[in-house]
């Protein structure tokens, strides 16, 4: 059945359009179920399963638009007033219960496993539980996608193929979906792992306590105004081809761009003695590329499209970990680049093909999909985590590894939690 409602959806290769959204008979979805999951039956009226001895049972919806007047990326499945007695009951039987949304489009099923533990407490009136068409775009690209929004509502949205790795996490046979946690004892030995930084002598105190200083915050602005608006992607590569920029084939090239063009700007102003670029990705390194010795606090440069529900930022446990030290108030500060964004597939693959023959490659068409023709910068935000604001958080884990367990998580700043830690906004 199609809807009445042009709103985003999700393609099989995680790209959003317009349309109506699809929805399948009670009859279909319970085929949709036999198809991907082990062992699913009707029994008493209650859909069950059997994965390798694990019961469960499953409360299964359509996904769709939320509806007139939300914005038209938030989708949902609605939530029956009997879910605590499907619990309740699934949990008398020794089954484990599921709520499961389906999204389906004409080459694309994916389910969305909302933890079910985290809506059977709410009021009736809590009459649905939601999912961006972000979620569902990751989870079409990558196979698996989870976060844990700042309300404390956990999502898992993932492929048919991935239906075996969701189980074997869901039923702990492999490493259980348990949020991470950063360990106090070697917490504060990640910051031994910054290159070329050492970790704070016991007793000591950044310079400048408290919130960036206004000198920081006008290297930032300075920066950023003086950047052109427009970054085209042909160009950008061939100025970090010719500076031989260690990160000159990178294919998201935005990001790269920005953090080539800033860590020149700090050499060429002399300005290393209140910002450093630094980077250690090796394992255990802290993934967070800035330093700012007056204040001896982390940062990183992030850029964002506009069109993104979110800001991802780096490994929870790196975030967490710092923010957990007793010797002072750490904060953590992300340096947004907004921009709008332009695709390749709509200028002739021009960057894409650039990219390629730079390399020497003989696929012209590699990476086709997701490269950016241009961007065009908007804003730029300066945020500031700390012990106040973090619980605003929104953890997220992105496709799986080659083992088939689930990616580290890393920390989400949801679209409209921006506010939450803003400190400093400019319109480029």
């Amino acid at each position: 059945m199609r809807g009445n409602t042009i709103v985003e959806q999700v393609d099989h290769d995680g790209n959003t359009y317009m349309d109506v959204d699809i929805s399948l008979s009670a009859k279909d979805l319970l085929e949709v179920l036999k198809t991907y999951f082990p062992d699913i039956r009707k029994d008493k009226g209650m859909i069950t399963g059997n994965f390798k001895d694990r019961l469960y049972s499953i409360r299964v919806k359509n996904i769709t638009y939320l509806g007139i007047p939300h914005p038209v990326f938030k989708k949902r499945i609605q939530i029956s007033g009997d879910l605590k007695d499907f619990y309740n009951d699934s949990l008398s039987r020794g089954m484990t219960p599921l709520l499961l949304g389906i999204y389906t489009r004409d080459d694309l099923t994916l389910f969305c496993d909302f933890n079910i533990e985290d809506f059977v407490a709410k009021k009736s009136n809590n009459s649905s539980a939601h999912v961006y068409t972000e979620d569902l775009s990751f989870a079409a690209e990558d196979g698996i996608f989870q976060k844990t929004d700042y309300r404390g509502n956990h999502i898992t949205v993932f492929r048919p193929d991935c239906v075996e790795a969701f189980l074997s996490e869901k039923f702990g046979l492999e490493a259980g979906l348990q949020e991470a946690s950063a360990d106090e004892d070697s917490a504060f030995d990640i910051l031994d792992y910054f290159t070329g930084l050492p970790s704070p002598v016991s007793g000591t105190a950044p310079a400048f306590p408290g919130a960036m200083p206004d000198e920081i915050v006008d290297i930032f602005r300075d920066f950023f105004l003086g950047l052109p608006s427009r970054w085209d992607g042909i160009d950008c590569y061939k100025e970090m081809i010719a500076d031989n920029y260690r990160n000159k084939y990178q294919p998201e090239w935005a990001g790269f761009y920005l953090e080539y063009r800033f860590e020149k700007y700090l050499k060429e102003n002399s300005l290393e003695h209140l910002i450093r670029y630094e980077q250690n990705k090796k394992k255990n390194g802290i993934d967070l590329d800035l330093y700012f010795p007056t204040l001896m606090d982390y940062g990183d440069l992030k850029a964002h499209s506009d069109y993104s529900k979110g800001i991802q930022g780096n490994d929870w446990n790196t975030i967490f970990g710092i923010l957990g030290q007793t010797d002072y108030e750490h904060h953590i500060y992300y340096i947004i680049c907004e921009h709008a964004t332009y695709k390749d597939s709509e200028h002739g693959y021009e960057t894409t093909q650039f990219w390629n023959r730079a390399q020497g490659k003989s696929n012209l068409m590699s990476y086709q999909k997701r490269m950016k023709h241009h961007v065009v910068l908007s804003k730029m935000h300066i945020l500031d985590i700390n012990n106040s604001n973090k619980h605003f958080l929104s953890m997220f884990r992105q496709g799986v590894n080659s083992n088939g367990k689930l990616r580290e998580p890393k920390i989400m700043i949801d679209h409209d939690m921006i506010s939450k830690f803003s400190i400093y906004d400019v319109i480029i």
